[in-house]
């Protein structure tokens, strides 16, 4: 008994970096997800219902992306599918970014309907910028508007500018910034839940749910160091997809 203690530490209390008090709240358990107590639910909950509880209407792409990359938190909402136009945007996914890294605030060129929505979020600030001077007498601010009109179109990337930095709980196990795979598995066991399984590699890893369903719950996405042979050194959680 005391060889496999020696072998599979016994750990105890909140992992590093946890803080119990930090906002928002994402409370994970088996299919259950809660954001600061409001419970949602996939292909149900609509993004405007959430704008009194994270305070912005994800709805909006730019709003989405400016919330994932201030909050490391993407709550990815969409109409369904074969939905009627103007129907309402439901929640389909949340992904919660939990570790730093130097790769963060990374951004892709637009494609052609953010590079159309950009244009005209360009000539709206343009016209507002006219329209401003003219009622308050400012004088014709020209580097204002190069400036402007030469402004880059840019998406948000793979990655947030800031990890998550809010309290964040899956199936009873606090999750800190920097835990390993060995940490998680055996506070898994601890708690008599299933261990986390391999699904397409090192890097990806899934809850049991996933084997007996056609989607999995969580989808736990591991930052992977190799040492010489491409030996796994170490991997450490750096997201959570839901589901």
């Amino acid at each position: 008994m005391a060889a496999c203690d020696a072998r599979e530490p016994l750990y105890v209390g909140d992992p590093e970096g946890v803080n119990r008090n930090g906002q928002p709240q994402v409370i994970l358990k088996q299919d259950e997800l809660r954001l600061n107590g409001f419970p949602i639910k996939q292909y149900r909950t609509r993004a405007t219902d959430l704008i009194p509880i994270i305070g912005t209407d994800i709805s909006s792409q730019a709003s989405s992306d400016a919330y994932w990359n201030a909050m490391g938190l993407q709550i990815h909402a969409a109409p369904d599918d074969g939905a009627l136009p103007g129907s309402p945007e439901l929640i389909h996914r949340v992904v919660v970014w939990v570790r730093p890294g130097i790769d963060y605030g990374k951004h892709r060129d637009c494609d052609a309907s953010a590079l159309a929505r950009h244009r005209d979020s360009v000539q709206f600030r343009l016209e507002t910028m006219d329209q401003v001077e003219k009622e308050h007498g400012f004088p014709r601010n020209e580097a204002a508007r190069k400036e402007l009109i030469h402004e880059r179109c840019s998406m948000a990337g793979n990655t947030p500018e800031n990890a998550f930095s809010g309290y964040f709980e899956v199936d009873g196990i606090p999750i800190g910034p920097n835990m390993s795979l060995k940490e998680i598995q055996s506070r898994r066991k601890q708690l008599g839940l299933e261990l986390l399984y391999m699904d397409s590699g090192p890097q990806i890893y899934a809850a049991p749910k996933g084997k007996t369903g056609p989607e999995t719950n969580q989808t736990w996405i591991f930052e992977v160091t190799s040492g010489d042979g491409g030996v796994i050194v170490d991997q450490r959680l750096k997201a959570i997809s839901i589901p």
